[in-house]
């Protein structure tokens, strides 16, 4: 029996340039840069088939808020 999932995993860490706004958290920081694509997986861990393109993302270091990068 496979349990089939979709997950997004992402790798990378670079530090944004200049602080920015957090949303979420309303701390005014340098943001995490991250890469990213969402997989199809089997037992929701080991990632298998690509099922999108490259996404960027932003995230918070201090609550962990993931944003979507614009371009």
């Amino acid at each position: 029996m496979l349990i089939i999932g979709i997950r997004f995993f992402c790798w990378g860490s670079q530090f944004t340039e200049h602080p920015m706004h957090c949303g979420q958290c309303g701390a005014s920081t340098q943001f995490i840069i991250k890469q990213g694509m969402r997989f199809i997986t089997v037992f929701f861990i080991i990632p298998v088939i690509p099922i999108s393109g490259m996404k960027h993302i932003l995230q918070c270091p201090n609550c962990g808020t993931r944003f979507q990068a614009t371009k």
